[in-house]
Formats: structure tokens, sequence, C-alpha cells
């Protein structure tokens, strides 16, 4: 454990770095960590600098550290704090940053690793199995990832946050999210944002694995992302059938001949050229890399993919996880509501240690068909299992169908193009919306209609609205007032009869009871009961 604690040159080669040239402290600081540092005298020299730097904009001098030094720390441990800056500042380092950091990042990582080992190996001696299983899993997801070590900080202190709000006036496109490519849903959203997690949920069939690949598509050819890559996990459908679906997408050559083997040769030379475009186009244009995994692992196979990706130099700007279903959680679980509402947590955890956008398609309830073959809309918790799954995400997407293409002729119903209503239900930062789309079915593309997006309910269902109706007791006059059908019931209910009696004519608008009319009421329902028992007797 302690080979991981021999850095201490190293350690002070960086802060001698970082102490003694601005343009050296700007391009470095914020990618050192505290735990780079052994000692608590490397750690608070790092913390004076970094907080100078952050509020000032300047390197603290000496006289900066030793004032903060006789304010921070006892009497009797000052010399030593003292002391470790004369050895930081003797220092001299012929060593490249880069590979310092490198080094230091990698000592660091390693002592993670030995301290989740300690708790492990406590955990098995205690014959807590599961727990130690559970305590690995989690932890292994957060070594080595972007981590945010901030401080405690006051509102008043503002004068970092006036530096960003200036530089995103200056520079607002680099403070958008990833552009979408559907128009409406950037329009209201702003895009996807680093550490948001947006769930897509649809019936079985409905087309969502087909929805998150062409957001796939959109992202990496539209203009104003440049460049950024798409991860695509697959835990549900095989690689090569990911990749031919993405290939019909781009070609708009059937899937089905991709899958049957069925290409002709022009179609075969239409795809290559294809290919061979997106390979060489000299357009700043993303890349999307496929991986399948096991269906019912965890997220820490994501997390390895993502990590593949960026030690071969590229960066990941959006994760794919298809589909939420069989993705299993990180911690133990108690039921599959649990498991799916834990399975969601990982997902969001993961776009917040890794600092990218994640997007997970879910399973909608049963009820959603209902609603959908009377034309109506679903709610955002209309989901499968558990609800926990909607809350922990930042945007919330159900896609139903409305119907399909039947201007196409001489096509199957099964292969006819189909329109969607796509309900944007929880827009965490803004309004729910929708927006029309049109999914091409033969060649898996989804294609927004324009002009058909708008906040607040579609027209039709505002339209298919009933008006509420409250139903009471059977009775000579009309119950007027809601709360008094709701007195009369309770009346009943609480009868010496014991049974509930049926309702089902309209409230009036006008008229109402008094107390003594509904006990009258009351009294002339139990004499007609007691009556007609009485004449079955004879």
């Amino acid at each position: 454990m302690s080979s991981f604690d021999y850095t201490v040159e190293l350690e002070r080669s960086l802060l001698k770095i970082v102490s003694s040239s601005p343009i050296q402290a700007r391009r470095y600081m914020h990618r050192i960590r505290e735990g780079f540092f052994t000692s608590n005298e490397r750690k608070f020299i790092f913390s004076v600098l970094k907080d100078s730097l952050d509020t000032t904009g300047q390197l603290a001098t000496r006289k900066v550290f030793e004032y903060e030094v006789g304010k921070s720390v006892e009497d009797t441990d000052q010399q030593y704090f003292i002391g470790e800056w004369n050895l930081v500042d003797a220092v001299d380092t012929k060593d490249a940053p880069e590979v310092i950091l490198e080094k230091l990042e990698e000592a660091d990582i390693g002592r993670e690793i030995v301290k989740v080992g300690v708790d492990v190996d406590s955990l098995l001696e205690g014959g807590q199995i599961l727990e130690a299983l559970s305590h690995l899993k989690r932890h292994a997801l957060s070594i080595g990832g972007v981590r945010d070590e901030k401080p405690l900080t006051e509102l008043t202190e503002y004068h970092k946050r006036e530096q960003v709000l200036l530089d995103k006036r200056a520079h607002p496109d680099k403070y958008r999210g990833v552009h979408t490519g559907f128009h409406d849903f950037d329009r209201f959203t702003g895009g996807l944002f680093a550490g948001e997690l947006t769930l897509v949920a649809g019936l079985t069939g409905t087309g969502k694995s087909t929805f998150v690949r062409q957001l796939a598509m959109n992202v990496v050819m539209h203009p104003y992302n440049a460049g950024i890559n798409v991860l695509h996990v697959a835990n549900e459908e095989y690689q090569e059938q990911v990749e031919h679906k993405f290939d019909a997408n781009l070609t708009e050559i059937p899937y089905l001949d991709f899958k049957r083997g069925e290409i002709s040769d022009e179609d075969f030379e239409k795809w290559r050229r294809f290919m061979q475009q997106w390979e060489h186009n000299g357009k700043p244009m993303g890349r999307i890399f496929v991986k399948e995994v096991p269906a019912f692992t965890d997220t820490t196979l994501v997390e390895q993919a993502y990590r593949q990706c960026e030690a071969r130099g590229i960066k990941i700007g959006l994760i794919i996880i298809d589909h939420l279903p069989h993705i299993m959680p990180i911690q133990k679980s108690w039921g599959e509501n649990d498991e799916r509402s834990k399975a969601a947590s990982d997902c969001k955890e993961l776009a917040r240690w890794l600092r990218v956008p994640v997007i997970v398609p879910t399973q909608a309830a049963t009820e959603v068909m209902k609603k959908q073959e009377k034309g109506r809309r679903g709610s955002k918790l209309d989901v499968y299992g558990s609800k926990g799954q909607v809350h922990v995400s930042n945007t919330f997407i159900l896609i139903t169908e409305t119907g399909r293409d039947d201007a196409q002729q001489g096509v199957e119903e099964w292969e006819r193009d189909v329109f969607w209503l796509v309900d944007i239900k929880k827009n965490r930062d803004g309004p729910p919306f929708y927006f029309r789309a049109k999914h091409r079915v033969k060649i898996g593309r989804i294609e927004e209609i324009a002009g058909q997006g708008a906040r607040g309910t579609p027209p039709e269902e505002k339209e298919k609205t009933p008006a509420p109706t409250v139903n009471v007791i059977k009775k000579d006059e009309e119950v007027a007032d809601s709360e008094q059908a709701e007195a009369v019931k309770a009346v009943i209910a609480d009868s010496d009869s014991g049974e509930d009696v049926e309702t089902s004519e309209p409230v009036s608008s006008g008229g109402g009871f008094e107390a003594a009319t509904i006990l009258s009421a009351v009294k002339r329902m139990k004499e007609k009961k007691k009556n007609a028992t009485g004449s079955s007797g004879v």
C-alpha cells in the first residue's frame, strides 16, 4: 500500500510549477486534485494556490501563504507548513507537467483501489459477501472518474460566477447542450447537457431503440456539434444488428436487406460510398461507437467502454444505453420495482461522474396502450415498474403512435410508416411540450414533422377530454353540491344496512340537501328495504 506514497518529489515539482507560472497554473490547476498529495502540508499549499487563483486570478505569494498559515494552522505546527513551502520553492524541476500529472493520477488511483480493497476485505471477513460485492461495484464506478472537489461556498462570493457569466455572454456556444437535430426538442430544452439523464418510454415495438439511434445519427451529423462522438451500448440487440440498423438509417436501404444479405450490387456500392464519405469527410463530423454488453449487467461495463474510448484518445460527448430493463443495479435491490429505480439512478450517476449526457429507453406501462387506442395522451407516471426512474431523470419522453400512413399504396400494413406523438412529459428546466414525427419503418428513420411542436396539450386531445361528472344516489330530487353528495354516501355507508347504494344520476346545477333531508332520505330507504324483506318472508 505504501508504494503509492513514494511520490513526494513529484508532488513538490508539481506545486513548484503551478506556484511559479501563472500560465502553467491556469493550464493545469483544474486537473489537480487534493488526493494527489500525501501530506497535510502539501494539501494546504495546493488549496491556498487554488483559492488565490480562483478568487483573484493571481498566484499566491509567500506573504499570502504565511498569512494563511498564521490564520488557519496551530502555532506548534506552523513551522512544518512554512518548511514545506521552502522545500517546494527550492525544487528545480525539468520534468514536463503532463508527465508529472500522469504519474500522480496513477498513484492516486492506486491508493483509491487499495482503500476499496481494504474495505471489501473487511466486509468479507465479517461474512457480508453481497455487501462487499455492492461496495466494490459502487466505488469502482467512481475510481479515476471526473470529480469536482469544490469547497463550500457562500452565495455572496459571486466573483467567480461573475467571470463565468461574462464568459457565457461572450461565448454562448460553449455552454449550449448537444443539439439533437429535433428542432422543437432543442428549442424547448436547449439540447442534451452534460451530467443529465434522459429517459425515452414507449410500448414494446413502438420504436424506442429506433428513436435513440436516429438521435445518435443527428448528433454526429449536426453542424453545431463540432464533431461530438456517441457511444451506443447495446444490451438487448446484438452488435451486427445494431450496426446494420445504423446502415439502413444512413443509406435508406431497408434493414431486412442487410439482415438477409439481399443487397443488390447497386445498393452495396451505395452503402460503401456512404461509409467512405463518412470516414474521410473533411467536415467536423462525429463518430458512433457501438459496444455490445451482456443483458442484465450493470453500468460498470458502460464505464469500461467509455474508458476504452478515452484510452484511444476518443472523447465521448453522448452515451446511449439500450435499454433500462436489461440494466442491473449496482446496489442490492428489493424486488423488480426497486431494481428499475436503482438502475436508473446508476445511469444518472454515470452521467454525473463522466460529465456526459446519458439517454436510456425504458418500458411504458400497458395503460399507455389503453389511452393510445382512445386517442389519449399517456402521463409521466405511465412507466413499467417504479416511478422512481422518472424522478431521477432530467427529461422524460413518452412516444405514442397516432396512426399509420394509409397513403402508402401496395405496402403491407406492418411496413407502412407510423405517425408519432413525441411527448416530453418532464422537462426539468422548462415547460412540458410535444412534437410530431414520422417513423419510416423499413429503414428505421425518424423524421420530425415541421411546425407541429408546441407547449401544452395537443388540440385533438382537448376536444376528446370529456366534461367531469359526479354521480350520487338515485332520488326524487337531484343533488347539486358534490360535497353534499359525498355526505349522503357517507351516511348511507354508516347505516345499519352495511351496504353501499348504487349511484348513477348526474349532479344538477342547482338545489341541495340539508342535513335533515339527508337523514330523512336514508330513513325512507331503510323502511323500503324492511318492507321488501317482510314481503318476501310471507
